[in-house]
């Protein structure tokens, strides 16, 4: 495993705190609410599969902006392997775009492509039972895809500019109550369950007052919105494992590097000039 080095450009150092569940009061107004829950950490996935067909009604808006997306092209597919693919729709003019899901898929995610933007991934989607009604669901209510210029601005913020050709990995951790999470840090790794660095791969992340990634000496590990990115990832194998490291506990931090923890994991496709973004949460069986 990669041992966290401050010393290095890679924004995979060691948390000097515990993990922490956070709540937005107001646009970028992030407080603290108490120790994140991860006592669904290791533990059997509680997912169900769809029984029926299920339509998701959602809307396509770029990640930074929040500006709606219309015409963008949505392929919805099954797990994290794009050659699944169930559904392809065209959003309409103002970005709507009703995606149909079929019966028993778990987890799925979405490939979007519009003019003036990279092509861009949602990955770890869940059809929660609770949130469809009438075999209707608009959970995600939004789809987020980068546009060139949102790319552009968000590697400036740090000083950075995207190499051609490099893949982008972008997303949020929450706890098993749902809520953003703080205190971690997050790599790609070449193996699963352990941290191998990618040489050249950078995380940085948000500074959730702004809703924008600072420098490492800004932000050295998640703040209270649990945004991260990590650029300047090399499409030179076909997957990675987007990884999130930290301290569930203070007997953990005690510990030092022997209690860091692995809280999240999901092996993505790395593919070239393509944001990878994901929804994140506590490590399953």
């Amino acid at each position: 495993m990669t041992t966290p080095d401050a010393a290095d450009e890679s924004g995979f150092v060691t948390p000097t705190t515990t993990l922490k569940a956070n709540r937005e009061v107001s646009d970028k107004n992030w407080e603290e609410i108490g120790d994140a829950d991860m006592t669904c950490l290791n533990t059997a996935t509680s997912d169900v599969a769809t029984t029926a067909l299920v339509t998701l009604n959602t809307q396509v808006t770029d990640f930074q902006t929040g500006n709606a997306v219309p015409n963008a092209e949505v392929v919805a597919f099954k797990g994290q392997d794009l050659s699944t693919m169930f559904d392809t729709k065209t959003a309409d003019g103002s970005a709507n775009v009703s995606i149909s899901i079929p019966s028993g898929v778990t987890r799925y995610g979405f490939k979007m492509t519009a003019t003036n933007a990279l092509p861009t991934l949602l990955l770890n989607q869940y059809v929660d039972p609770a949130n469809v009604t009438g075999g209707v669901t608009t959970n995600p209510s939004k789809i987020q895809s980068v546009s060139n210029a949102t790319a552009a601005t968000l590697s400036a913020l740090i000083g950075q500019t995207r190499t051609p050709g490099t893949s982008v990995v972008a997303g949020a951790l929450r706890d098993c109550q749902g809520r953003e999470v703080s205190g971690f840090i997050a790599t790609v790794s070449t193996t699963k369950g352990s941290a191998t660095l990618i040489p050249g791969a950078q995380a940085y992340y948000f500074n959730s007052s702004v809703g924008l990634p600072g420098h490492h000496n800004q932000v050295p590990y998640a703040d209270k919105d649990g945004l991260f990115m990590i650029i300047q990832l090399p499409a030179t194998a076909p997957t990675g494992y987007v990884q999130m490291w930290g301290f569930p506990t203070k007997a953990d931090l005690d510990m030092g590097m022997a209690g860091l923890k692995l809280i999240a994991e999901l092996e993505v496709p790395l593919l070239s000039d393509t944001v990878i973004t994901g929804s994140y949460e506590p490590l399953r069986n």
